[in-house]
């Protein structure tokens, strides 16, 4: 078993994790794996999906460009946003994403995220224009500059850390 494995494992373990990524699962359906059970295989699509809703909830103006055909947002969006900015859905998912950045792979979710773009399902292409501003603002971090200011915290934090030249490795390789 690889080292990551054991990690993800490891932060199983702990009993507030499931209960944390319990109030997103009816907002995720279809959008990970494994949305019943959250394994240690869905961490880089939960990664993912948690921090493009988060560019949404903070940047209006994206939320509104990237609007469906009947002006809605994506269902985990709209959970999100629904009591406004400091929605307590939306501090929940800041700290969910503190609490898996460190058993993301750079690799593995630089992969997910060309993936996710790459989907035409439109659960994903929902997505899309987080996506593209994630993957700005990993370029951004990579190459020693500040991200956009509505980049969240834990995706920051991820990417300018020890993942830092893993990350940039995996971009301009």
């Amino acid at each position: 078993m690889s080292d990551s494995k054991v990690y993800r494992r490891i932060a199983r373990m702990d009993e507030e994790f499931p209960g944390l990524l319990a109030a997103f699962k009816p907002a995720l359906k279809g959008l990970i794996p494994d949305e019943v059970n959250f394994t240690e295989d869905s961490y880089d699509e939960l990664f993912a999906v948690l921090s493009a809703a988060l560019y949404y909830v903070k940047d209006v103006k994206l939320r509104k460009a990237s609007a469906n055909k009947s002006g809605g947002n994506p269902k985990l969006v709209a959970m999100l946003v629904d009591e406004g900015v400091k929605d307590k859905d939306a501090v929940l998912a800041a700290k969910v994403l503190e609490r898996l950045a460190p058993y993301v792979p750079p690799k593995v979710f630089v992969t997910t995220l060309s993936t996710m773009y790459g989907s035409s399902d439109p659960l994903f292409r929902e997505y899309h224009g987080a996506i593209g501003r994630i993957m700005a603002d990993l370029y951004r971090i990579a190459t020693g500059f500040e991200p956009g200011e509505h980049c969240p915290e834990a995706l920051v934090q991820w990417a300018s850390g020890p993942n830092r030249e893993l990350l940039f490795n995996e971009l301009f390789a």
